[in-house]
């Protein structure tokens, strides 16, 4: 008896202009306010890459309001304790870490990566991952090429900054179902910072949406897992929502450097 042959189906590969995937950018600037709930996965990485420690996958919220607010909060699976409670305004970060009695602030720029690796996660890079932006003021459009990566093919859309021949991001557009796979995020020197992957994108209001995140900052040595369970888009979220003062009895750690007006206004 001879054996069959399996029929292997192709799998169809859509082509789109360049003005199209442009259009697909705009059509994510919709998006002005996110309530999401998500389980967060956070684990470090070893300076060669070559050892991961995952730290236990903790239940959480995320909240968006554009241009650069957001505000995530982790709880203990279980006993619903706090793990961590951060926000940024677009320009300074902080962080409360309850169970170390820590009340870090900061700018958003990281200068200087922490040998503590757990310690660089800023949520601000939560927020570039998370909410694709169109072009910005300072950026166009440069190019669009096909890649074929890990036997999947894609287009790429590189966009550029306005002012010098630099590369600040590429977006990844999934030939076969043209939602966006992946966002990378390059520093001024042209290296890598940000390194988003996206999955399970969701069709909210007609507006798509990420189900699952992976954030890999590889400078920074962490990689960070967002499964969004829940998604509110364009729900209220108003400004006090990212208000995150320090508990009294805790100190006030400032990461960076701070001129004395801004020290004393970061006390009251």
């Amino acid at each position: 008896m001879r054996a069959r042959t399996p029929t292997i189906r192709s799998t169809i590969v859509k082509t789109a202009t360049l003005e199209e995937l442009s259009a697909r950018l705009r059509n994510l600037d919709n998006i002005k306010t996110t309530r999401s709930s998500v389980r967060l996965q956070l684990s470090v990485v070893s300076e060669d890459r070559r050892e991961i420690k995952e730290f236990t996958e903790a239940g959480g919220a995320i909240l968006i309001r554009k241009p650069g607010f957001i505000r995530v909060k982790a709880e203990f699976p279980v006993v619903g304790s706090t793990v961590f409670d951060m926000t940024s305004d677009g320009r300074d970060y902080k962080v409360h870490l309850p169970t170390q009695e820590r009340f870090l602030v900061g700018r958003n720029e990281l200068t200087k990566p922490s040998e503590k690796r757990a310690e660089n996660v800023r949520p601000q890079h939560i927020r570039e991952a998370l909410l694709i932006d169109p072009p910005l003021e300072d950026e166009e459009i440069a190019f669009l090429r096909n890649v074929t990566y890990s036997g999947q093919a894609y287009h790429v859309v590189s966009i550029r900054k306005t002012d010098r021949p630099q590369l600040a991001r590429e977006i990844w557009f999934d030939r076969v179902s043209l939602h966006i796979a992946r966002q990378a995020i390059f520093e001024a020197g042209g290296e890598l910072v940000t390194d988003a992957w996206y999955r399970q994108w969701l069709e909210t209001e007609t507006i798509p949406f990420p189900g699952v995140i992976q954030i890999d900052r590889p400078k920074d040595g962490y990689l960070l897992r967002v499964e969004v369970l829940k998604s509110g888009v364009n729900e209220p979220v108003p400004p006090e929502t990212f208000v995150l003062n320090p508990p009294e009895g805790v100190t006030v750690e400032r990461i960076g450097t701070f001129s004395e007006e801004e020290s004393r206004a970061g006390d009251q």
